[in-house]
């Protein structure tokens, strides 16, 4: 195949029949290589057109794909810049209702803590106030009845030199003076070498209720019926777990003239 220059740079020899001009055997075998080449370059061209039209509708389309991929990827950009930011909104929020939430429960505890300690000490104080009023009251108690017992013991230093109201004896029938018993002859002396007998001992009478148990008993009824007469205390609350439960026992109080310490 010719190249540009080379067609350029053909020369032809001159006819030896004519003074001047090319050979005409020369220039028309050039002309037929010439066509042949030309042929083959214009087909190629033809199918390089053909080519070169399909490339750039692939091209074409190609840059059409690459568009709308290049919109799709901003479109998924933008999708993505907004879910993110959406994410991070949600998790903001949801932090924030959390971290309120969790001030809220820890101020209710609070206030339920601070209100159950309210309770606690109110309570603490009425039992306090309670236990006080009880002390009192047992020391009121106790007070009156240790003057009660001073006074019955100072009535009962007192009661040996009172005089007694003694009942009278009724009036017996007057009966005829019996002689004297004789007198009760002497034991018998044992003989020699005979063991003596043994005697059975006397059985002496029961011995019948000493006067200190009777009048242990009127002094009871005197120290309650005194206590009775005595404005009563003051009394406690209705739900207070103080009773009194005092009971004056003397059963084993000894005294008079029959007190024997050794017993």
């Amino acid at each position: 195949m010719f190249t540009p220059q080379e067609v350029s740079e053909k020369t032809f020899p001159k006819s030896p029949s004519f003074s001047s001009g090319y050979d005409l055997a020369a220039v028309d075998e050039f002309l037929d290589t010439l066509t042949e080449d030309y042929t083959a370059l214009y087909k190629e061209n033809a199918a390089l057109k053909t080519k070169l039209k399909i490339l750039a509708e692939k091209v074409e389309e190609y840059r059409a794909t690459e568009d709308t991929m290049r919109s799709m990827l901003l479109a998924a950009q933008k999708m993505a810049a907004s879910m993110t930011e959406e994410a991070k909104e949600k998790g903001e929020k949801t932090l924030a209702d959390a971290r309120q939430e969790s001030e809220k429960l820890l101020t209710d505890a609070r206030n339920a803590a601070d209100e159950l300690n309210r309770d606690l000490a109110r309570k603490t104080e009425a039992a306090r106030q309670k236990l006080s009023a009880a002390e009192t009251a047992m020391k009121d108690y106790i007070a009156k009845s240790l003057a009660m017992c001073l006074d019955q013991v100072d009535y009962l230093e007192k009661l040996p030199h009172s005089e007694l109201p003694t009942a009278q004896a009724p009036a017996q029938e007057p009966v005829d003076q019996e002689p004297a018993a004789e007198a009760a002859p002497a034991p018998e002396q044992p003989a020699e070498g005979e063991a003596p007998q043994e005697t059975a001992p006397e059985e002496k009478p029961a011995q019948e209720p000493t006067p200190s148990q009777d009048t242990a008993q009127l002094i009871e009824k005197d120290i309650l019926a005194a206590y009775d007469e005595e404005k009563p205390a003051q009394p406690l609350p209705a739900d207070t777990d103080f009773r009194s439960e005092f009971k004056l026992d003397l059963d084993e109080l000894k005294f008079g003239r029959n007190y024997e310490p050794d017993k």
